[in-house]
């Protein structure tokens, strides 16, 4: 099958660079050409939609609009990755739709991040469905244990504000710091009740030096948080709402919860989940399937 070509496709083609590079890297040893495009970027989009007209290409999607765009060509063999749902995740109008794109797509395999969203899609269709939890993490120097940190961007710090809150509410005056946003106007307009640390954009190798305890709250439709990756792989305690321990199947990666207060719990167990999430291992798992049942 070396005749066939792999178009991987995102939004952007920075977020190839970040989360599939390990995949790909992979797929370069079965494949001699692969193309990694963003529908988003102008100089990428004519070429995809030249592409996208090879009958040898398989396409890969990933990210929710380009996951849309892809299975437009229903005709067409790949894969599609659906990172989560995002905004739209209580929304049934989008779920009756990617059910049926997923059903019109009888030539793509569809890998779902979010253990809450595997289960929904295998029950409502009967198409097969391969759950693959998040995009890896890989292992980041921490800051010290004493301090309390949450990775987010400007885009969703809002959804996600009233889960900070009442986990605030319950360290108080312990340090909390706040890493990945650029708008401290914004910020401090949110917490102004609230003693918080905001520090802005790091380079990935950074985003951990503030503090070895991690934050994950609830409120936004992730698939399975990068940043949560990093920080199990990394060794940081994980501080965990109830829902969001569930939804990312972390029981199902052997990993427990012990209460810590109200609905948010201490992860047990990330040595064990470390081992199946790493990058190395995720990558492998991506590659696994996308070999077996598309190429």
């Amino acid at each position: 099958m070396k005749n066939n070509e792999i178009l991987i496709i995102n939004d952007k083609v920075v977020l190839n660079d970040l989360y599939r590079r390990s995949l790909i890297n992979l797929l370069k040893n079965k494949f001699s050409i692969i193309h990694s495009c963003g529908i988003f970027d102008i100089k990428d989009f004519f070429f995809i939609l030249f592409k996208i007209l090879d009958p040898n290409i398989i396409i890969i999607s990933s990210n929710l609009r380009s996951n849309i765009f892809s299975m437009f060509f229903f005709w067409k063999k790949g894969a599609v990755i659906l990172n989560g749902m995002g905004t739209y995740r209580g929304t049934k109008l989008l779920r009756i739709i990617l059910l049926k794109l997923f059903s019109l797509n009888w030539k793509k395999i569809i890998i779902i991040q979010s253990y809450a969203d595997y289960r929904y899609f295998r029950i409502k269709s009967k198409k097969n469905y391969f759950w693959v939890p998040g995009s890896g993490g890989i292992n980041i120097k921490s800051g010290t244990k004493k301090n309390f940190i949450v990775i987010q961007r400007d885009e969703k710090i809002q959804r996600v504000f009233y889960s900070i809150c009442s986990f605030l509410k319950i360290i108080k005056n312990q340090k909390l710091s706040i890493v990945g946003c650029n708008d401290v106007k914004k910020l401090k307009s949110l917490f102004k009740d609230y003693q918080v640390n905001f520090v802005g954009y790091q380079n990935y190798k950074k985003i951990f030096l503030e503090g070895g305890r991690f934050v994950q709250p609830s409120g936004h439709g992730e698939g399975f948080p990068h940043s949560l990756a990093h920080a199990i792989v990394s060794g940081l305690d994980v501080y965990i709402d109830k829902k969001e321990f569930l939804r990312y199947g972390l029981n199902h990666l052997g990993g427990k919860k012990e209460l810590f207060s109200g609905r948010w719990y201490i992860l047990i167990g990330s040595d064990k989940i470390a081992k199946k999430i790493n990058d190395k291992n995720i990558a492998e798992k991506y590659f696994n399937i996308i070999n077996k049942n598309c190429i």
